[in-house]
């Protein structure tokens, strides 16, 4: 798999057209750019193997799907502590454009299901959603009819090639040729309604190879024909992108990249719009404000990486302790549904999903812990009250008796030998198009609050004893 620098040369990549632009705006970026000094102007990621061998689940893979991630496993890419994911690498037959696989599965009794394509780096290309798929004749699709039926079947077509603009119903396309590398898939499942079933009830969908000539392969052959790495090939892995401790090192060496990251008090969110803005600050927390300012008025376009949901958007602020060991945030909670089932009927939700995590650095690429939606304790009003801090410095009132829900920091920190910092990522998934206040709508960086309002919290440092003195 190739990874690529972050380069500057890339940003100006990002910015043709820079005349016109200038001329509408009345920003000379480049100038800004050339003017800022950059000691060294390339952060490399590396690839980080999520090795699967003799660490999956029982019953739950297959030689074709490889896992479950979730919680409890594989605690690597930033995943989400409601989350379930199963990962797959696979290459089609060369020379045969017109293969295709066909996936057959059952809709899970799950809050949300769907199966992203990723190109090289973890650039997610396409996905298809539960409430895009098309039930078999006979069936129902439970995210339309609003209820779960013993008739909940679906096939999807798995295609080689570039989306076209006149979408395939129930059709997933891995991208450009020259972009895809062993092609992997990425099956999600949210919140799970079926105890330990991590697939929702539904088993995990068998996967057919089509030739060009109808000839089709299923279980096992079809992993051999597609060189599916089986159950004890070490090379049954996916790569995730990271950063080298001894880079992220060099990095803060540097003195405006220190203090920008263990000095400097964070107050507000930040939307994640471009990988290569959050890469800058550990290069010129300067230069990353003018990407910022560029991005807000169009000269960087929104983009995403990291095998991101492209059904989910974020936003993020780094918290550090030696501002007060307890951090204190209040807002509104989005309406989200109990039950997958319940978007049958859509106008009762404003989101299909919200959760906050805790989480390390790009070195790591952990979580601490994280709360969902149904995990917070709301008061009449919607309004929540969410402490985060060390486990030794919980107050004894973040407790759900007292209206107020607790979030670990984690002890290890930004996992990179700075325990006071953690990372907090806030996520939308799916919202309502009438909500428009969800991260989804944030026009660009630095229109975080104006757009979310009441829904976004602002930070509010603290001590346990003060917060204590709140009483219950």
């Amino acid at each position: 798999m190739s990874y690529r620098s972050i380069v500057l040369s890339l940003i100006f990549a990002c910015t043709s057209g820079v005349a016109s632009a200038e001329d509408r705006f009345g920003h000379d970026f480049e100038a800004l750019f050339s003017q800022l000094p950059i000691a060294d102007r390339k952060v490399s990621l590396t690839p980080k193997p999520i090795v699967f061998k003799g660490k999956e689940t029982p019953g739950q893979h297959d030689c074709f799907w490889m896992g479950p991630i979730y919680a409890g496993a594989f605690n690597i890419a930033y995943p989400d502590g409601g989350a379930v994911y199963w990962g797959t690498v696979f290459s089609m037959p060369e020379d045969t454009p017109d293969a295709y696989l066909e996936i057959s599965g059952g809709f899970p009794q799950a809050r949300y299901m769907s199966l992203h394509s990723y190109t090289e780096g973890g650039a997610p290309y396409d996905r298809v959603m539960d409430v895009d798929i098309t039930p078999d004749a006979g069936s129902e699709n439970p995210y339309l009819s609003g209820r779960y039926t013993d008739a909940m079947g679906y096939t999807l077509r798995v295609v080689q090639g570039e989306a076209p603009a006149d979408r395939a119903p129930n059709t997933l396309y891995l991208g450009p040729a020259d972009k895809v590398d062993r092609s992997p898939l990425l099956l999600r499942h949210y919140i799970p309604e079926t105890g330990d079933d991590l697939t929702g009830g539904a088993g995990l969908p068998s996967v057919t190879l089509v030739m060009p000539d109808g000839t089709r392969l299923g279980g096992q052959a079809a992993c051999d024909a597609l060189g599916s790495p089986g159950e004890d090939d070490p090379k049954r892995i996916l790569i995730s992108p990271a950063l080298a401790q001894a880079d992220f090192d060099r990095m803060l060496q540097k003195p405006e990249v220190a203090q920008n990251y263990l000095e400097t008090r964070k107050e507000d969110w930040d939307v994640f719009w471009d990988p290569r803005i959050n890469l800058m600050a550990f290069m010129s927390p300067q230069l990353q404000e003018v990407m910022k300012t560029a991005a807000r008025v169009g000269f960087i376009p929104k983009t995403s990486g990291f095998y991101a949901n492209l059904d989910n958007q974020y936003v993020s602020i780094a918290l550090n302790e030696g501002f007060g060991e307890v951090v204190v945030l209040e807002a509104q909670m989005p309406r989200t549904p109990l039950r997958g089932a319940d978007m049958g009927r859509p106008e009762n939700y404003d989101l299909r999903y919200w959760s906050l995590c805790s989480n390390e650095s790009l070195v790591t690429t952990r979580f601490s812990a994280c709360i969902y939606d149904r995990e917070v304790t709301l008061g009449s009003d919607r309004r929540y009250t969410i402490v985060v801090s060390k486990a030794a410095n919980r107050p004894v009132n973040a407790r759900a008796e007292c209206g107020v829900s607790w979030l670990d920091w984690g002890d290890a920190g930004d996992g990179a030998g700075h325990p006071q910092i953690t990372a907090l990522l806030l996520r939308n998934m799916a919202p309502n198009p009438t909500f428009g206040a969800a991260v989804q709508d944030i026009p660009g960086p630095g229109r975080e609050m104006q757009t979310m309002g009441p829904y976004l919290p602002r930070p509010v440092y603290t001590s346990k004893a003060l917060f204590e003195s709140r009483g219950c």
